[in-house]
């Protein structure tokens, strides 16, 4: 490759860029950090550090809030590949799902006990610690049956969050032996078991990852919010009482905002990180990507690209967008302002508007024409994602149709008891508090669909759960203030006119 530094595009330069990427939007990435990671260089060239995002990669963090799509998992792939450097931390990562489905049980009983399940989480994370440390050492699952793995998990009994990685050292003094032991008689095992056994022996702190935790509030579940709340707690302590072992949980913003109400722990939980990208950090984020593309269409080093961020996205997009009042916008800020404030919306309205145009750059009007495909999209996924907490839901987005953008207080309120009163909308009463209708447009505050406008100097400054996150707990109701449908969503409502 080309290493040089490139300040600028010659006409030649930026034709041929756009001859690479004519129909293809591979460019932009895949939409979970898992697949991104696959491409080259992603940690030096793609990766984005926001302010936050040091603290969410540390060792103290005990929770990672964030809204899907913000980058909960680059940050546990990071965080893994930063713990991965030294060579007595041992990384352990589990789904909640795995987590639920082999604790069921003690879920169960904790659920029916009604008390004592922050020492049941201490038990099940190092369970999960030790379940994966078994099988990596042996190359094979252990099953209940074998009586090393019952003694070693034994010792885990009536652990506290200050000896927790004291316990699971003490744990591998049973199980190294019966490894090596295994090994010796197994022809089959794999090459480098021996290097493996080795370096679990020479351990003396464990990381555990749990991603995804916010899936044990799916509906017929084992957990309850009390239950989340304790797992928090229990994960809580031992990050900041034990310098051996740490537990990370990443969870969604709304789940996180929800169990807080009430929970005597709340105030006391030191580790917690919210993911909230700004304008900023999305525009770096979509840096990131135009260089690289730029770098691959030329033949240049992505960090040997110093082109002005305006320069780069004016090769694949026009401009200005032009608005209903007839008024323009920078393009780049359109986009920004449809999108739900994350990496993962943002690259779906460009991947929308990148198939849509029949050649670069992509136009003012097929952007526009992008949009209303991307809408629809958008709710969808609200249907999808926050079904199981609102009976309904569908219904209730669809009441919206044909209906105006804004909405005095007043009038969203006399809408929503409609909704309810006559059966066809019921929030869950985990999500529930208060006056009915106010709940409802809370909660329709809460995952986006609605936003609220102030006025403020002849204008309405809009307050929208993306950026303002805990906002959403003490939303005006009078009509000084006014109730609007997200354009992310609205163009979509007006696809479903008859």
């Amino acid at each position: 490759m080309n290493n040089n530094i490139l300040s600028s595009l010659t006409p030649e330069q930026i034709q041929k860029i756009r001859n690479r990427w004519s129909n293809d939007s591979a460019w932009v990435g895949f939409p979970d950090a898992e697949r991104d990671t696959a491409q080259e260089r992603w940690f030096d060239n793609l990766l984005v550090q926001p302010v936050w995002f040091s603290n969410a990669t540390s060792n103290d963090v005990t929770v990672v809030v964030a809204r899907k799509g913000a980058g909960k998992s680059a940050a546990r792939l990071t965080s893994m590949e930063l713990r991965k450097r030294s060579a007595d931390t041992l990384i352990v990562e589990a789904s909640a799902d795995e987590l639920a489905s082999l604790h069921a049980e003690r879920l169960s009983k904790a659920t029916q006990r009604g008390y004592g399940a922050v020492s049941d989480w201490m038990q099940i994370y190092a369970d999960m610690i030790c379940r994966r440390l078994a099988q990596e050492m042996s190359g094979q699952l252990i099953t209940n049956d074998d009586e090393i793995a019952i003694r070693a998990w034994a010792k885990t009994k009536g652990i506290t969050e200050r000896d927790f990685g004291e316990r699971i050292v003490d744990v591998l003094k049973t199980l190294v032996p019966w490894a090596k032991s295994v090994t010796a008689e197994n022809a089959d095992q794999e090459k480098g078991s021996e290097e493996r056994i080795a370096r679990i022996a020479n351990a003396t702190k464990f990381a555990l990852y749990v991603d995804d935790f916010d899936n044990l509030q799916e509906e017929g579940g084992a957990t309850s919010i009390r239950l989340i709340r304790d797992a928090i707690e229990a994960a809580d302590r031992i990050t900041h009482q034990n310098k051996n072992a740490e537990v990370h949980l990443f969870m969604r913003q709304d789940l996180w905002l929800m169990i807080n109400p009430g929970w005597h722990y709340s105030d006391k939980v030191s580790g917690i990180v919210p993911l909230n990208w700004d304008v900023g950090d999305l525009r770096k984020w979509t840096s990131h990507r135009l260089r690289r593309a730029i770098g691959l269409a030329l033949g240049i080093s992505p960090e040997k690209i110093r082109v002005p961020f305006d320069d780069m996205w004016h090769v694949f997009f026009s401009p200005e967008v032009t608005l209903k009042d007839r008024s323009t916008s920078d393009s780049f800020s359109y986009f920004v302002r449809r999108s739900m404030y994350t990496p993962r919306s943002l690259r779906a309205m460009i991947k929308s508007a990148l198939d849509a145009a029949d050649r670069l750059p992509v136009s003012d009007l097929s952007i526009q024409d992008s949009e209303w495909s991307y809408s629809t999209g958008q709710l969808e996924f609200l249907k999808t994602e926050f079904g199981s907490l609102c009976n309904g839901l569908d219904i209730c987005l669809q009441s919206f149709t044909g209906k105006p953008l804004e909405w005095l207080a007043s009038d969203l309120y006399k809408h929503l008891r409609g909704l309810i009163g006559n059966g066809q909308v019921r929030l869950q009463d985990r999500v529930s508090h208060g006056e009915p209708h106010i709940a409802l447009a809370r909660f329709l505050y809460r995952i986006g669909f609605l936003e609220v406008r102030y006025p403020e100097n002849g204008r309405y400054e809009v307050r929208d759960v993306m950026r303002y996150p805990d906002h959403w707990k003490s939303v005006r109701t009078d009509d000084a203030v006014r109730w609007a449908v997200r354009s992310a969503f609205f163009n979509g409502l007006k696809s479903h006119r008859g």
